[in-house]
């Protein structure tokens, strides 16, 4: 912790010229090299908490600037990562709402139908979202896998007789491949 705190009182010396924005940034930069331990790649998580709140606080101040729906984005996936489903969430309802045609924003629907399916196991919440993705995005590179968990849901079918099934069929069209 004071290794961070100490990295932190550097940058905000060293950045004493700059505009608000570049010492951010700069900010921003130099707490993504802190976020993963060098030798073992854990997340450090009180660096990560940290940087969710210093990618909305950029997002917030600069919403116009092209880094701002990147810095949303990766405070969600943080969040996320992390296990802070609620605030995933709220950053991917806000990061849909803010910047509606960035090219994130596909992901963005996908991973809160995700997140209602798999980790708060709202299955009629997920259903909703996965058909709201497929019919927003029909061709996106993440349409077969908002197909698939939008079938095992309606199918009803656990993760294991998905994967049953799935085996089942695999065998089918290797014994008959016409």
């Amino acid at each position: 912790m004071k290794s961070i705190l100490y990295l932190l009182l550097i940058a905000s010396i060293a950045t004493g010229c700059k505009s608000e924005k570049q010492k951010q940034t700069e900010l921003i930069q130099a707490n993504e090299k802190l976020m993963f331990n060098d030798t073992s790649k854990m997340l450090n998580q009180q660096v990560a908490l940290s940087q969710i709140e210093l990618y909305k606080t950029f997002s917030e101040k600069f919403p116009d600037d092209t880094l701002s729906p990147q810095y949303l984005f990766k405070a969600a996936d943080v969040a996320h990562g992390m296990r802070k489903n609620k605030e995933a969430m709220e950053l991917y309802r806000e990061f849909l709402s803010k910047y509606p045609s960035h090219p994130k924003a596909a992901a963005s629907l996908f991973l809160i139908a995700f997140v209602y399916d798999n980790d708060y196991h709202q299955t009629d919440s997920a259903k909703i979202m996965y058909k709201q993705f497929l019919e927003k995005y029909p061709d996106h590179k993440l349409a077969p896998s908002a197909k698939a968990a939008l079938d095992q849901l309606e199918m009803g079918l656990t993760d294991e007789e998905l994967v049953k099934m799935f085996e089942a069929k695999q065998d089918s069209l290797k014994k008959n491949p016409n």
